[in-house]
């Protein structure tokens, strides 16, 4: 009988089982039900799940979690797999919050119990669900001189911290402040980390975080485009007191062409832009060499991303383990990016992933918006006309399992959940009369999506959570 194997094989043959097989087995008799209450089995399983899908609070909690506590995170998982392979959800709750007319963006922390609020003079909000006022706020105090008109912010993961960057620019001296924030839900006091601040002058397009690094691009006068790279630390000023950094020239760039960065690891970075992909190598730093060094791709690809340089993967360090997931216009863009240039090339495993698109005339997937991408599922607006709509109406993709590389048999994913094949869902949502869309992001985690609603022409905005599974 199977009972009667020794303890430690029984967990070795549990641990190769999936959540609800483990289960399942479990309660066939009394002598295996007991299995179930064993941590390690539990634990296993978590920390299996957590280095496939960072979530950095829940990690940091992870030798905390009671057995039940374990079990019920594994188990949830195995459920929003399922749940979030469907095609038409019916969300199962809304919540809507009335909101300054200064919040800019809104952003749901992983776990979906925390919502980080971002204003428009760059002070920042920290929101725990269904609390009637803001944990913390975080303000930027502005001088006389200074003003700002535009503001970026963008969240990134590790294994171990989210990172919420904020960019400000400044009307007067063209001086811009880029800040990098670790978010803290976990202990007795949630709290936003400084780890950095850079300030630069003239106008930056764009910026990214991973891994401790910062990366922005700064146009240079003549029309080129120079990414900066340097380390988010205490050791980021040399012993002059400049910051440390390394600075390449991408060549000429059209000031209408918007792009989007993600730093793959401390020798990479990726560039997005409506009409494709390009990696960088990161050059090693150069003393004697002040001027920005030109550099050429070590890999490209021309394809359609249209605005999906918004609708990337916040999972791109240690892209190795992590492929680096685009949401272009008419298919999913996947790279697999080997952290060191390896002699001979073969920097990039790049697979192009057209959408299962609907039967019909042309077949098409329609307009494609404002958007999001995690590691398994990826949403975006679908409603072209919003201006005076009632409703406004999103698409979701399950990802195929060939994006992760995962087997038929994997124990982390079991029958109905992720598929071979790639999946379209869509849902609804209720609008108020003049509303849009300002931006929207995605917690596969907890089954959450968050919407920042404004109104056109009384200016008031809320932000909406919704459960969508």
């Amino acid at each position: 009988m199977l009972y009667r194997l020794p303890y430690d094989v029984l967990l070795g043959i549990l641990r190769r089982l999936g959540a609800r097989d483990v289960v399942k087995l479990c309660s066939t008799c009394r002598a295996l039900y007991s299995l179930i209450s064993d941590r390690s089995i539990w634990h296993y399983a978590l920390s299996r799940l957590l280095l496939r899908y960072p979530q950095p609070q829940l990690a940091r909690r992870l030798e905390a979690l009671t057995t039940e506590e374990l079990k019920a995170q594994v188990l949830l998982s195995a459920q929003l797999d399922r749940l979030w392979h469907g095609s038409d959800y019916k969300p199962r709750l809304v919540r809507n919050f009335r909101c300054d007319s200064a919040v800019e963006h809104v952003n749901l922390v992983a776990g979906g119990h925390w919502v980080v609020v971002v204003l428009y003079d760059g002070s920042l909000q920290l929101h725990q669900l269904g609390a009637p006022a803001p944990a913390v706020t975080l303000s930027h105090s502005l001088t006389e001189d200074e003003s700002v008109f535009y503001l970026s912010s963008r969240q990134s993961f590790t294994d171990d911290h989210e990172d919420l960057i904020i960019l400000q620019m400044g009307v007067r001296y063209d001086q811009c402040n880029i800040y990098v924030y670790h978010i803290e839900v976990v202990g007795p006091v949630p709290t936003f980390v400084l780890v950095g601040k850079i300030s630069v002058n003239g106008s930056v397009w764009c910026c990214a975080s991973g891994g401790g690094y910062l990366v922005y691009g700064l146009e240079s006068g003549d029309g080129d485009m120079v990414l900066h790279f340097c380390l988010v630390s205490a050791d980021q000023y040399d012993s002059e007191g400049k910051i440390s950094q390394v600075s390449m020239n991408i060549g000429p760039w059209s000031a209408d062409e918007d792009f989007s960065i993600s730093v793959l690891s401390d020798r990479l970075l990726m560039l997005a832009y409506h009409g494709g992909l390009s990696v960088y190598e990161i050059p090693a730093p150069a003393p004697d060499t002040p001027s920005a060094r030109p550099v050429r791709p070590v890999w490209s690809r021309r394809c359609d991303i249209g605005a999906g340089i918004y609708r990337i993967s916040p999972f791109s360090w240690d892209a190795h383990r992590h492929p680096v997931i685009v949401a272009g216009s008419r298919a999913l863009h996947v790279l697999r990016v080997c952290p060191h240039l390896p002699p001979g090339g073969g920097v990039v495993d790049y697979r192009e992933i057209p959408y299962p698109l609907a039967p019909g005339p042309g077949g098409e997937l329609g307009h494609v918006g404002l958007g999001a991408v995690g590691m398994r599922r990826a949403i975006w607006d679908c409603t072209e006309a919003r201006n005076g709509a009632l409703h406004v109406h999103f698409r979701t993709y399950s990802l195929p399992r060939s994006i992760l590389d995962l087997a038929e048999d994997d124990p982390d994913l079991e029958e109905g959940e992720l598929g071979l094949q790639g999946r379209l869902g869509s849902f609804t949502v209720t609008l108020d009369p003049e509303e849009h869309l300002v931006n929207l992001c995605l917690e596969e985690g907890s089954g959450r999506v968050c919407l920042l609603l404004n109104n056109i022409v009384t200016g008031a905005r809320r932000i909406c959570v919704i459960d969508v599974v």
